[in-house]
Order: structure tokens, then sequence, then C-alpha cells
């Protein structure tokens, strides 16, 4: 009813509003749209900022799906990016032991030796290769690839050496499907991580926007 009162006197009305029913109605009416507007901007400024800091923990650190898996955030996908990044440089490099030297002389390799290596609980087996310069010099090699399954005698294979460091010869392989492979998984990692690392960055934007949407309404 004091409400009643301040507002009677603040519209211009000099008479006493205890008295007067027909005054009361529309001031509470008033009142109460007044109160349902403030409780619907508090509610909307609410949702905002909890979709915004939900959008936000998503975009950094991702989130818990079913099943116990753990999406990649933003500095997550960007290590995926790297890690992928990095396996394409191996391919890489792995490919660059396979091709001729660019100053380096051809030259046919025969297998004539198995080497052996424990590792790991696991026997390893390498080649050892043997060709001829074209000064007639007989040179010794082993390949730096291993692998569990013992390989063959009297093999024979392309190699590349430089004439000044012919024991630094290479093997070059008619096809080498290995290191492309290894090329193409990196890549595929790299890519996947870049389109996750768009997709929460763009979360991150958005829930910046808005929990700064709702901080500005809340203000006004």
């Amino acid at each position: 009813m004091a409400l009643i009162a301040v507002v009677s006197v603040l519209e211009g009305n000099t008479a006493c509003p205890f008295g007067s029913r027909p005054l009361v109605f529309p001031i509470a009416l008033r009142h109460g749209a007044s109160v349902t507007r403030l409780r619907n901007l508090l509610a909307a400024n609410g949702t905002r900022a909890a979709a915004g800091g939900a959008l936000l923990v998503d975009g950094l650190t991702g989130v818990d799906v079913p099943g116990g898996r753990k999406r990649a955030g933003l500095f997550g996908s960007a290590f995926i990016v790297a890690v992928g990044v990095l396996i394409a440089c191996v391919g890489w490099m792995w490919h660059g032991r396979h091709t001729p030297y660019p100053d380096g002389v051809a030259a046919t390799a025969t297998v004539t030796r198995i080497e052996t290596f424990h590792q790991s609980e696991k026997t390893m087996y390498s080649r050892v290769y043997t060709f001829q310069t074209g000064e007639g010099r007989k040179v010794h090699f082993t390949e730096p690839e291993r692998s569990t399954n013992r390989p063959g005698l009297g093999a024979t294979a392309v190699v590349s050496y430089r004439p000044a460091d012919p024991e630094g010869a290479r093997v070059v392989p008619d096809t080498d499907w290995m290191p492309y492979g290894v090329m193409a998984m990196g890549g595929l990692v790299a890519v996947l991580g870049f389109g996750t690392f768009v997709v929460r960055l763009v979360s991150l934007g958005f829930g910046v926007y808005l929990l700064g949407s709702a901080f500005r309404r809340r203000n006004d």
C-alpha cells in the first residue's frame, strides 16, 4: 500500500489513495508487468551466459562425450596438427633416404649377407649389399631398415652412391609405398586436427560473443 501511495503522488494524485480502490489495480498490474519483464531479462541473460560459458569451455578444452571419449579442444587439436605434421616429415625424410644422390652414381648391388639384431625380445634382420664401383672396388653396406622377416640371399637392387663416399650408398627401390603411406597418414591426421581446430575456434568465438552480449545487456 505504501508503494501505491508513492506512485499515486508521483502521478500527480493529491488525494490519499488508501481509500481509492480504482487506482490499486492499474498500479499493481503495472508493477507486476515490470517484475515479469525483469524476470524475463534475467532469464535471457542467464541463458546467454550459460550458453556462452559452455561454448567457451568446449572451444578451449573440448567436452566429454558418451562412452568415455573426450573431444579435443583448441589446444588439443593444435597438438594433433603438430603430430600429423611430424609424422608427415618423418615419412618425407624416410623417402629422402631412398632417392638417388643428385651427384651420385647408380650401380647394381646384391644381397650377400644377412645381419641379425635382437631388440625388445624380437629378432630383426637387415640386408648387407655388395656392389662394385666404377673403379672396380667392391663395397659392402648394410641397409638401415630392419624387418622381422628374414630376407633371402642373392636378391639385387639399384643403389646410388657418391664416388667420394661409396660406403654411404642407399638403395633406390622401384616403388616406395611405405614412406608415401606414412606421409599420407600424417597429412590425414593434420587435416583432421586442423578441421577440429577451426570448429573449436568458432565455438570459442561464439562463446565470447554470447558472454559479452549477456554482460552488456546486464549493464543496460
